[in-house]
């Protein structure tokens, strides 16, 4: 069979491929970034919930220790200052979760956009691939047909040329 003629969009074919190839990698590293953005937010989360335990526990202890009179007024006044400390200290991490917050809410548009960009790119991909697949059938279909079109033409010479020879016979 006869060499298939060059595909004449095959540039433009490679070119979307690469692009689609560019838009699924730019994707996952933009889904990484989430996920590490996120994880960062779960682990802060877990250090206000501990810093939180944290200062409950030093006003039980401070409680129990005052009522069993173990306390100055003035170091139970300092026990409130520094319960108060903690205090200011979460609502300071609280700040910089709220931020990290932004910051996932940030990487997930982010990460959004590449999603977008990669169905872009997959359809137009897909679109050309399909155009590709249409043409490569009509050029079977036309060399099949030129090849049926030259077996009839073999076929009528054979025969004519079987007429000849029987009419120079007869």
């Amino acid at each position: 069979m006869a060499k298939t003629p060059a595909y004449r969009l095959q540039v433009l074919f490679e070119m979307r491929e690469q692009k689609k190839k560019d838009a699924e990698e730019v994707y996952a590293e933009k889904k990484k970034k989430v996920v590490e953005q996120q994880k960062k937010l779960d682990e802060m989360k877990q250090t206000l919930k501990e810093m939180v335990q944290h200062r409950q526990d030093k006003k039980r202890e401070y409680a129990e220790r005052t009522r069993a009179g173990e306390y100055t007024v003035s170091q139970i006044t300092a026990n409130d200052r520094h319960v108060e400390r903690l205090k200011q200290q979460e609502q300071a991490y609280q700040v910089e979760i709220d931020r990290q917050v932004e910051r996932v809410q940030e990487a997930e548009r982010i990460a959004q956009e590449a999603m977008d960009a990669l169905v872009k790119a997959t359809q137009e991909h897909k679109a050309l691939e399909k155009h590709k697949d249409k043409w490569l059938q009509a050029v079977k279909r036309e060399a099949a047909m030129k090849e049926e079109l030259q077996v009839e033409d073999i076929a009528q010479a054979q025969y004519f040329q079987k007429l000849l020879e029987e009419l120079g016979e007869a």
